[in-house]
Protein backbone atom coordinates (compact mmCIF):
# COMPACT_ATOMS: atom_id res chain seq x y z
CA UNK A 1 0.00 0.00 0.00
CA UNK A 2 0.96 3.67 -0.23
CA UNK A 3 0.97 4.55 3.47
CA UNK A 4 4.22 5.64 5.12
CA UNK A 5 4.57 6.22 8.87
CA UNK A 6 6.99 8.93 10.04
CA UNK A 7 8.35 9.42 13.52
CA UNK A 8 8.11 12.89 14.90
CA UNK A 9 11.10 15.14 14.40
CA UNK A 10 12.53 17.43 17.07
CA UNK A 11 10.10 16.12 19.63
CA UNK A 12 7.11 16.60 17.35
CA UNK A 13 4.25 14.08 17.09
CA UNK A 14 4.43 11.19 14.56
CA UNK A 15 2.54 11.61 11.32
CA UNK A 16 1.33 9.52 8.41
CA UNK A 17 1.85 10.13 4.70
CA UNK A 18 -1.10 8.47 2.96
CA UNK A 19 0.07 8.98 -0.62
CA UNK A 20 3.49 8.72 -2.30
CA UNK A 21 2.25 11.40 -4.71
CA UNK A 22 0.02 14.44 -4.62
CA UNK A 23 -3.47 13.30 -5.72
CA UNK A 24 -4.81 15.09 -8.77
CA UNK A 25 -7.63 17.48 -7.97
CA UNK A 26 -8.75 17.83 -11.61
CA UNK A 27 -8.97 14.04 -12.14
CA UNK A 28 -10.84 13.65 -8.86
CA UNK A 29 -13.40 16.32 -9.69
CA UNK A 30 -13.79 14.95 -13.24
CA UNK A 31 -14.88 11.56 -11.88
CA UNK A 32 -17.08 13.20 -9.27
CA UNK A 33 -18.97 14.69 -12.23
CA UNK A 34 -18.95 11.46 -14.27
CA UNK A 35 -20.26 9.29 -11.42
CA UNK A 36 -22.73 11.98 -10.42
CA UNK A 37 -24.25 12.17 -13.92
CA UNK A 38 -24.45 8.38 -14.38
CA UNK A 39 -25.94 7.95 -10.90
CA UNK A 40 -28.64 10.55 -11.55
CA UNK A 41 -29.47 8.84 -14.86
CA UNK A 42 -29.88 5.47 -13.14
CA UNK A 43 -32.02 7.04 -10.43
CA UNK A 44 -34.32 8.61 -13.03
CA UNK A 45 -34.56 5.39 -15.08
CA UNK A 46 -35.65 3.38 -12.04
CA UNK A 47 -39.13 4.88 -12.26
CA UNK A 48 -40.26 4.29 -15.88
CA UNK A 49 -38.64 0.81 -15.86
CA UNK A 50 -39.91 0.00 -12.36
CA UNK A 51 -36.39 -1.10 -11.50
CA UNK A 52 -36.19 -0.61 -7.74
CA UNK A 53 -33.54 -3.33 -7.67
CA UNK A 54 -31.14 -0.71 -9.12
CA UNK A 55 -31.17 1.14 -5.78
CA UNK A 56 -27.92 -0.54 -4.56
CA UNK A 57 -26.23 0.61 -7.78
CA UNK A 58 -27.46 4.16 -7.21
CA UNK A 59 -26.07 4.09 -3.66
CA UNK A 60 -22.81 2.70 -5.04
CA UNK A 61 -22.67 5.57 -7.54
CA UNK A 62 -23.14 8.08 -4.71
CA UNK A 63 -20.27 6.40 -2.84
CA UNK A 64 -18.06 6.63 -5.92
CA UNK A 65 -18.86 10.34 -6.34
CA UNK A 66 -18.01 11.23 -2.75
CA UNK A 67 -15.03 8.87 -2.79
CA UNK A 68 -13.40 10.75 -5.67
CA UNK A 69 -14.30 14.01 -3.99
CA UNK A 70 -12.13 12.69 -1.13
CA UNK A 71 -9.23 12.16 -3.56
CA UNK A 72 -9.63 15.69 -4.91
CA UNK A 73 -9.72 16.97 -1.32
CA UNK A 74 -6.48 15.08 -0.58
CA UNK A 75 -4.73 17.19 -3.20
CA UNK A 76 -4.49 19.99 -0.63
CA UNK A 77 -3.02 17.83 2.16
CA UNK A 78 -1.95 14.22 1.61
CA UNK A 79 -1.40 13.74 5.34
CA UNK A 80 -5.02 14.54 6.26
CA UNK A 81 -6.67 11.32 7.46
CA UNK A 82 -10.19 12.67 6.89
CA UNK A 83 -9.93 13.03 3.12
CA UNK A 84 -7.95 9.79 2.84
CA UNK A 85 -10.50 7.84 4.92
CA UNK A 86 -13.39 9.24 2.86
CA UNK A 87 -11.94 8.05 -0.44
CA UNK A 88 -10.57 4.78 0.94
CA UNK A 89 -13.84 3.60 2.47
CA UNK A 90 -16.26 4.78 -0.21
CA UNK A 91 -14.24 3.74 -3.28
CA UNK A 92 -13.65 0.28 -1.79
CA UNK A 93 -17.26 -0.24 -0.70
CA UNK A 94 -19.03 0.96 -3.85
CA UNK A 95 -18.27 -2.04 -6.15
CA UNK A 96 -20.07 -4.64 -3.96
CA UNK A 97 -23.21 -2.49 -4.12
CA UNK A 98 -23.02 -2.32 -7.92
CA UNK A 99 -22.33 -6.07 -8.06
CA UNK A 100 -25.46 -6.72 -5.97
CA UNK A 101 -27.58 -5.03 -8.64
CA UNK A 102 -25.94 -7.10 -11.39
CA UNK A 103 -26.79 -10.30 -9.47
CA UNK A 104 -30.43 -9.25 -9.21
CA UNK A 105 -30.59 -8.28 -12.89
CA UNK A 106 -29.84 -11.81 -14.11
CA UNK A 107 -32.58 -13.29 -11.92
CA UNK A 108 -35.14 -10.87 -13.30
CA UNK A 109 -34.15 -11.55 -16.91
CA UNK A 110 -34.55 -15.30 -16.31
CA UNK A 111 -38.01 -14.84 -14.79
CA UNK A 112 -39.12 -12.33 -17.44
CA UNK A 113 -38.45 -14.90 -20.19
CA UNK A 114 -40.01 -17.75 -18.20
CA UNK A 115 -36.66 -19.56 -18.50
CA UNK A 116 -36.15 -20.90 -14.97
CA UNK A 117 -35.65 -24.39 -16.39
CA UNK A 118 -32.63 -23.17 -18.37
CA UNK A 119 -30.77 -21.72 -15.40
CA UNK A 120 -28.19 -23.72 -13.41
CA UNK A 121 -29.67 -22.19 -10.26
CA UNK A 122 -33.24 -21.13 -9.52
CA UNK A 123 -33.57 -17.31 -9.90
CA UNK A 124 -34.69 -16.74 -6.30
CA UNK A 125 -31.86 -18.87 -4.94
CA UNK A 126 -29.39 -17.29 -7.38
CA UNK A 127 -30.25 -13.78 -6.21
CA UNK A 128 -30.27 -14.78 -2.54
CA UNK A 129 -26.96 -16.67 -2.61
CA UNK A 130 -24.99 -14.11 -4.57
CA UNK A 131 -26.41 -11.05 -2.83
CA UNK A 132 -25.68 -12.61 0.58
CA UNK A 133 -22.12 -13.33 -0.51
CA UNK A 134 -21.90 -9.78 -1.78
CA UNK A 135 -23.04 -8.48 1.60
CA UNK A 136 -20.21 -10.47 3.19
CA UNK A 137 -17.76 -8.88 0.74
CA UNK A 138 -19.19 -5.44 1.46
CA UNK A 139 -18.93 -5.84 5.24
CA UNK A 140 -15.42 -7.26 4.95
CA UNK A 141 -14.15 -4.38 2.85
CA UNK A 142 -16.03 -1.78 4.90
CA UNK A 143 -14.58 -3.19 8.13
CA UNK A 144 -11.08 -3.49 6.69
CA UNK A 145 -11.15 0.06 5.36
CA UNK A 146 -12.83 1.39 8.52
CA UNK A 147 -10.20 0.17 10.98
CA UNK A 148 -7.50 1.93 8.95
CA UNK A 149 -8.98 5.25 10.05
CA UNK A 150 -7.37 4.68 13.47
CA UNK A 151 -3.94 5.61 12.09
CA UNK A 152 -2.31 2.85 14.16
CA UNK A 153 0.30 0.97 12.08
CA UNK A 154 -0.58 -2.53 13.39
CA UNK A 155 -4.33 -2.07 13.08
CA UNK A 156 -4.00 -0.57 9.60
CA UNK A 157 -1.92 -3.58 8.52
CA UNK A 158 -4.68 -5.90 9.77
CA UNK A 159 -7.26 -3.83 7.91
CA UNK A 160 -5.21 -4.13 4.73
CA UNK A 161 -5.25 -7.94 5.01
CA UNK A 162 -9.01 -7.96 5.65
CA UNK A 163 -9.63 -5.84 2.56
CA UNK A 164 -7.36 -8.14 0.54
CA UNK A 165 -9.34 -11.19 1.70
CA UNK A 166 -12.62 -9.49 0.76
CA UNK A 167 -11.31 -8.65 -2.72
CA UNK A 168 -10.18 -12.23 -3.37
CA UNK A 169 -13.52 -13.60 -2.15
CA UNK A 170 -15.53 -11.19 -4.32
CA UNK A 171 -13.40 -12.12 -7.35
CA UNK A 172 -14.14 -15.83 -6.86
CA UNK A 173 -17.87 -15.15 -6.44
CA UNK A 174 -17.88 -13.13 -9.64
CA UNK A 175 -16.25 -15.92 -11.62
CA UNK A 176 -18.95 -18.37 -10.46
CA UNK A 177 -21.70 -15.89 -11.30
CA UNK A 178 -20.38 -15.25 -14.82
CA UNK A 179 -20.16 -19.02 -15.41
CA UNK A 180 -23.86 -19.36 -14.49
CA UNK A 181 -24.80 -16.40 -16.72
CA UNK A 182 -22.89 -17.81 -19.72
CA UNK A 183 -24.46 -21.24 -19.21
CA UNK A 184 -27.95 -19.69 -19.16
CA UNK A 185 -27.14 -17.62 -22.26
CA UNK A 186 -26.12 -20.70 -24.25
CA UNK A 187 -29.14 -22.73 -23.19
CA UNK A 188 -31.55 -19.92 -24.00
CA UNK A 189 -29.93 -19.52 -27.41
CA UNK A 190 -30.36 -23.23 -28.15
CA UNK A 191 -33.84 -23.53 -26.64
CA UNK A 192 -35.70 -20.19 -26.93
CA UNK A 193 -38.74 -19.95 -24.70
CA UNK A 194 -42.22 -19.24 -26.09
CA UNK A 195 -41.85 -15.54 -25.23
CA UNK A 196 -38.67 -15.22 -27.30
CA UNK A 197 -40.10 -17.35 -30.10
CA UNK A 198 -43.10 -15.03 -30.43
CA UNK A 199 -41.02 -11.84 -29.97
CA UNK A 200 -37.71 -12.17 -31.84
CA UNK A 201 -37.30 -8.37 -31.80
CA UNK A 202 -36.54 -8.29 -28.05
CA UNK A 203 -32.77 -8.33 -28.81
CA UNK A 204 -32.00 -9.97 -25.49
CA UNK A 205 -28.44 -10.90 -26.49
CA UNK A 206 -27.18 -7.31 -26.52
CA UNK A 207 -28.46 -6.88 -22.96
CA UNK A 208 -26.66 -10.05 -21.88
CA UNK A 209 -23.46 -8.79 -23.50
CA UNK A 210 -23.83 -5.48 -21.68
CA UNK A 211 -24.11 -7.50 -18.48
CA UNK A 212 -20.88 -9.31 -19.38
CA UNK A 213 -19.13 -5.97 -20.00
CA UNK A 214 -20.23 -4.74 -16.56
CA UNK A 215 -19.07 -8.02 -14.99
CA UNK A 216 -15.71 -7.92 -16.81
CA UNK A 217 -15.09 -4.34 -15.70
CA UNK A 218 -15.81 -5.24 -12.08
CA UNK A 219 -13.70 -8.40 -12.23
CA UNK A 220 -10.67 -6.58 -13.72
CA UNK A 221 -11.05 -3.84 -11.15
CA UNK A 222 -11.11 -6.36 -8.29
CA UNK A 223 -8.12 -8.22 -9.73
CA UNK A 224 -6.02 -5.05 -10.01
CA UNK A 225 -7.06 -3.95 -6.52
CA UNK A 226 -6.06 -7.37 -5.20
CA UNK A 227 -2.63 -6.99 -6.81
CA UNK A 228 -2.36 -3.48 -5.39
CA UNK A 229 -3.09 -4.53 -1.81
CA UNK A 230 -0.71 -7.47 -2.10
CA UNK A 231 2.13 -5.53 -3.75
CA UNK A 232 4.99 -3.71 -2.04
CA UNK A 233 4.33 -0.04 -1.39
CA UNK A 234 7.21 0.89 -3.71
CA UNK A 235 5.69 -0.96 -6.69
CA UNK A 236 4.48 1.14 -9.62
CA UNK A 237 0.87 0.16 -8.98
CA UNK A 238 1.09 1.91 -5.58
CA UNK A 239 3.25 4.85 -6.52
CA UNK A 240 1.49 6.05 -9.69
CA UNK A 241 -2.01 7.50 -9.45
CA UNK A 242 -2.85 6.65 -13.06
CA UNK A 243 -3.55 3.03 -12.05
CA UNK A 244 -6.39 4.13 -9.76
CA UNK A 245 -8.11 6.09 -12.51
CA UNK A 246 -7.57 3.57 -15.32
CA UNK A 247 -8.24 0.33 -13.43
CA UNK A 248 -10.76 1.54 -10.86
CA UNK A 249 -12.50 4.81 -11.72
CA UNK A 250 -12.81 4.19 -15.47
CA UNK A 251 -13.84 0.53 -15.08
CA UNK A 252 -16.50 1.34 -12.49
CA UNK A 253 -17.85 4.17 -14.66
CA UNK A 254 -17.93 1.74 -17.61
CA UNK A 255 -19.77 -0.86 -15.52
CA UNK A 256 -22.46 1.67 -14.60
CA UNK A 257 -22.55 3.43 -17.96
CA UNK A 258 -23.11 0.35 -20.11
CA UNK A 259 -26.27 -0.39 -18.11
CA UNK A 260 -27.58 3.08 -18.88
CA UNK A 261 -27.22 2.48 -22.63
CA UNK A 262 -28.66 -1.05 -22.42
CA UNK A 263 -30.75 -0.85 -19.29
CA UNK A 264 -31.93 -4.35 -18.27
CA UNK A 265 -35.11 -2.80 -16.92
CA UNK A 266 -36.18 -1.94 -20.46
CA UNK A 267 -35.69 -5.56 -21.59
CA UNK A 268 -37.64 -6.89 -18.61
CA UNK A 269 -40.41 -4.36 -19.23
CA UNK A 270 -40.69 -5.37 -22.91
CA UNK A 271 -40.77 -9.07 -22.01
CA UNK A 272 -43.53 -8.54 -19.43
CA UNK A 273 -45.53 -6.48 -21.90
CA UNK A 274 -45.20 -9.24 -24.50
CA UNK A 275 -46.56 -11.75 -22.00
CA UNK A 276 -49.56 -9.52 -21.21
CA UNK A 277 -50.32 -8.99 -24.91
CA UNK A 278 -50.14 -12.75 -25.53
CA UNK A 279 -52.50 -13.45 -22.63
CA UNK A 280 -54.94 -10.78 -23.84
CA UNK A 281 -54.97 -12.13 -27.40
CA UNK A 282 -55.28 -15.77 -26.36
CA UNK A 283 -58.81 -17.07 -27.08
CA UNK A 284 -60.77 -17.73 -23.92
CA UNK A 285 -61.99 -21.28 -23.30
CA UNK A 286 -64.96 -19.92 -21.39
CA UNK A 287 -66.29 -17.93 -24.36
CA UNK A 288 -70.07 -18.52 -24.77
CA UNK A 289 -71.34 -20.75 -27.53
CA UNK A 290 -72.81 -18.30 -30.06
CA UNK A 291 -75.00 -21.02 -31.64
CA UNK A 292 -76.68 -22.05 -28.42
CA UNK A 293 -77.33 -18.47 -27.36
CA UNK A 294 -76.40 -19.29 -23.78
CA UNK A 295 -74.64 -16.65 -21.72
CA UNK A 296 -72.18 -17.61 -18.97
CA UNK A 297 -72.81 -16.44 -15.44
CA UNK A 298 -70.42 -13.68 -14.33
CA UNK A 299 -69.79 -13.08 -10.58
CA UNK A 300 -70.52 -9.49 -9.61
CA UNK A 301 -67.85 -8.81 -7.08
CA UNK A 302 -69.18 -11.10 -4.36
CA UNK A 303 -66.67 -11.90 -1.58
Amino acid sequence: MDIVFHNGTNGGPPWVEFYPYTPSASAGYAFVAIFGIVTVMHFVLMFPYRAAYFLPLVIGGICESFGYYGRAWSHHDRTDIRSWALQEMLILCAPPLIAATIYMVLGRIIRAFDAEHLSSMRPKRLTLVFVLNDIICFCTQLGGAGVQVTGDANIMNIGKKVVLAGLIFSLLIFIIFVAIAVSFHRRLQRQPTAILGANPDLSWKRYMWSLYVACAALAIRNLVRTIQFGANRTADINTKEVYIYVFDAFLMALSMGVMVVYHPGLLVKKARRAVKVAEFCRPSTSEPNRNSGSVPLIPLGGR
